[in-house]
């Protein structure tokens, strides 16, 4: 929720596994890129030297270098030509689509007098890269100016269609309606949370958008009556007062967009009086977004990783788009904002679909845009499924929200329970909307949902025929972007064993943990090793000393429950997955954390092996310059039972894990049921930790996991600084970088 400030982001990230299986090697020579200090941006380099890019043209953005700077992007195409166009910012949409084949790109800068090269970053278009050419700004505002309104439906003949099919939906939002017809307005909230606010703003939005909509399906005058003296209603919230962007940004995003919607969809009914009762407090809430958005340098060009920002952005610019042609303001508002909307579609992670935030944020937003997307399909030509992001946000979901799961996975709200109701409800319009093999298999999986919400009527048509699981597709697989490795027994069946891993470069910045080089295990859709705590707000006493600590994960600590360096306490720390490899019987990764617990330590690494179906192999490499405790945590739902001083087992809902140390410092198991800080809400849940019993200055742990706790005959021996470990008939080694092979 909060920015993230300049020295995190920019540029920490490198390119782990970017490069893999690749004859490019990036080029690590300094260029004024590279030397922008992090107080002036947070800009990640894209596309990085060898990238292979699924977009073309790719998105193209750089660090800021300062506020007086301007920029010209010169490309090298694959035959030696070179063009060049001169950039709004530090970003660019490059305006046509690559051909397959071996680019170039360098920035040249102006600022101050002084002009700067920087070096050729290379990057490959695929065979497989997909067309995404976003227009330039005189282009979308002329296509909005010349939609007939309403301009934020679908043409006539798919409207109708649409409509025909989704009659049942449709009924029960009627009924819904019919409920309210009359009914007292909803009053401008006086006081209350921010989120108390913004639910208010929400349902007050909703019933007037069901009444809008209603109308529009039935053309019952009742209906559109109803809507109308919502809308006014809505119009009539002082837009400085407790709903404003400036005292609260989510409920003034909420109003703005469901105002303008209302608008659009009404406007044929609509005398001037009315539309300019509506167009003022939308001109004033959408200049306070441009003014703290844009201003006279985008900041969130400059800052993208602003959940907030990154959101309103995309508010403001299918504001503009609604009001062109209508307001002077909207060209210069559109022509600011939909091109740079367009560029960061998310910002949280790469072309790969991931989502740094965790599973339960990327649902929420992604769910949240799902009209947003669709309007920008019907108004302006912007068909933003094609773009790389929002194509591999499926297999994201696939992988990391797999159907048949208990709970999300990492970050603030991943613990709560699945709401199969409602991840339908959104993963069916996205399927829709994005056809990808995957989201449809995904969508397939899912109960029917709620036919009567706004993007189930609102939905493209779905494909026909049957969605499979894509052929091929393996059961490991991880995401660079985000750090993030998700390994399946079989992905394909809902009663899997999951082991996920994360070692990520966003840290533990806005809803990430800091939980580097941390696991969670699932199998049989019931949690066992879990990352603890509960999701009781955004910075509350839960959140800052218990739920984003190192010590609430299945990670190390040291001295005490001392652990990784909490961003908004202490500032940037990332972890890096340094390697991947996916087979059919098994699948090793492994990160390093070192830098995440802040210079605290000199080493961190983790390596895991997991061994299809029910096996895991964890080893942890540790040092410090300072003598530590060292300690290998483990969370579970109940409390856990104690089979030795190296061994525990956890049972939950049926299921079963069994962990057994095989080498390691000495060492004694405790747990304890008890917080630092106890939540508002949420059952108890049980810390065990394997802690060593006298301090050292390096440690070694190898634990073996045991999905269903059937017995095998296990050892780890050491020789020559190589760890040879036997799981029944499976021989591993663990080399002196803490890579684990399987003999």
């Amino acid at each position: 929720m909060r920015r993230l400030r300049a020295w995190t982001l920019a540029l920490a990230a490198g390119v782990p596994l970017a490069a893999q299986g690749q004859s490019c090697v990036p080029d690590p020579t300094p260029d004024w890129i590279t030397q922008v200090p992090m107080s002036a941006s947070t800009v990640i380099t894209r596309p990085a030297d060898c990238a292979v890019v699924e977009q073309s043209p790719p998105d193209i953005s750089w660090p800021d270098h300062d506020a007086q700077a301007s920029y010209t992007v010169t490309l090298q195409y694959p035959d030696g030509s070179s063009r060049s166009l001169a950039a709004p910012q530090n970003w660019i949409n490059w305006d046509e689509a690559l051909p397959p084949g071996e680019y170039a790109w360098r920035v040249r800068l102006e600022s101050a007098g002084t002009q700067l090269e920087s070096r050729a970053r290379r990057f490959t278009v695929g065979q497989g890269a997909v067309p995404f050419v976003v227009p330039d700004a005189e282009t979308l505002f002329g296509r909005a100016v010349s939609k007939p309104r309403p301009r934020a439906l679908p043409d006539a003949a798919s409207a109708q269609a649409m409509l025909a099919e989704r009659q049942a939906g449709l009924a029960q939002l009627s009924a819904r309606v019919d409920a309210h017809l009359g009914a007292p307005l909803p009053l401008e909230p006086a006081g209350g949370t921010l989120e108390q606010i913004h639910l208010q703003a929400q349902d007050a939005s909703l019933r007037m958008l069901e009444a809008a909509l209603a109308w529009l399906a039935t053309r019952n005058e009742a209906y559109f009556a109803e809507a109308q003296r919502r809308m006014l209603g809505l119009a009539a919230w002082d837009p400085l007062g407790s709903t404003s962007h400036a005292a609260a940004d989510l409920a003034s995003r909420e109003l703005s967009w469901s105002l303008a919607l209302a608008y659009d969809w009404l406007h044929p009914g609509l005398d001037e009086n009315q539309k300019s009762l509506v167009r003022a407090p939308l001109l004033a809430r959408g200049s306070a977004m441009y003014d703290d958005l844009i201003g006279g340098r985008a900041r969130v060009a400059v800052h993208p990783y602003d959940s907030h920002g990154n959101a309103n952005l995309a508010t403001l610019a299918l504001l503009c788009v609604l009001l062109a042609g209508d307001v002077p303001e909207a060209w210069n508002g559109l022509r600011q904002t939909l091109p740079l909307a367009l560029h960061w579609t998310s910002p949280w992670g790469g072309e790969d679909g991931a989502y740094a935030n965790g599973t339960a944020y990327s649902v929420w937003d992604s769910g949240s845009r799902l009209l947003p997307w669709f309007a920008l399909r019907w108004t302006v030509g912007v068909d933003v499924a094609q773009k790389a992001w929002v194509r591999n946000y499926a297999r994201y979901l696939a992988y990391f929200l797999p159907p048949g799961s208990p709970s999300g996975t990492f970050g603030d709200g991943a613990e709560l329970p699945v709401d199969a109701q409602l991840w339908a409800s959104l993963a069916r319009p996205y399927a829709a909307f994005n056809p990808d093999p995957y989201a449809r298999w995904y969508a397939a999986q899912l109960a029917a949902g709620d036919a009567s919400r706004l993007e189930m009527i609102l939905a493209p048509l779905a494909a026909p025929g049957p969605a499979p699981l894509p052929v091929g597709a393996a059961d490991g697989a991880v995401f660079p972007s985000v750090g993030w490795a998700a390994m399946h027994s079989a992905l394909a069946d809902p009663a899997r064993t999951s082991v996920y891993f994360k070692s990520s470069r966003f840290a533990s910045y806005n809803h990430s943990h800091a939980d580097q080089n941390g696991f969670v295990v699932v199998a049989g859709g019931v949690p066992l090793a879990i990352d603890s705590g509960h999701f009781d707000g955004y910075a509350t006493p839960h959140w800052w000393q218990w739920y984003k600590q190192t010590r609430a994960h299945n990670a190390i600590t040291y001295d005490g429950g001392q652990g990784q360096l909490v961003y908004e306490a202490g500032g940037y720390a990332p972890g890096a997955l340094t390697r991947f490899e996916h087979q059919a019987a098994h699948d090793t990764v492994q990160g390093d954390a070192t830098a995440a617990y802040g210079g605290a330590l000199t080493d961190a690494r983790r390596s895991l092996l997991y061994l299809r179906p029910d096996r895991i192999l964890v080893y942890d490499r540790l040092a410090s310059a300072t003598a530590r405790r060292w300690e290998w945590n483990i969370h579970a739902a109940q409390q856990m039972s104690l089979l030795s001083a190296q061994a525990i087992r956890i049972d939950n809902g049926g299921q079963s894990l069994c962990v057994d140390m095989l080498a390691g410092p000495a060492m004694g198991f405790t747990q304890t049921d008890q917080w630092s800080a106890e939540p508002l809400t949420g059952t108890r849940q049980w810390h065990g930790v394997f802690a060593a019993t006298v301090p050292s200055g390096a440690a070694e742990f190898i634990a073996l996991l045991r999905v269903g706790c059937a017995p095998v005959e296990a050892s780890a021996s050491q020789q020559d600084g190589v760890w040879t470990v036997r799981i029944g008939t499976t021989t591993a080694a663990i080399d002196a970088s803490g890579a684990i092979s399987v003999q």
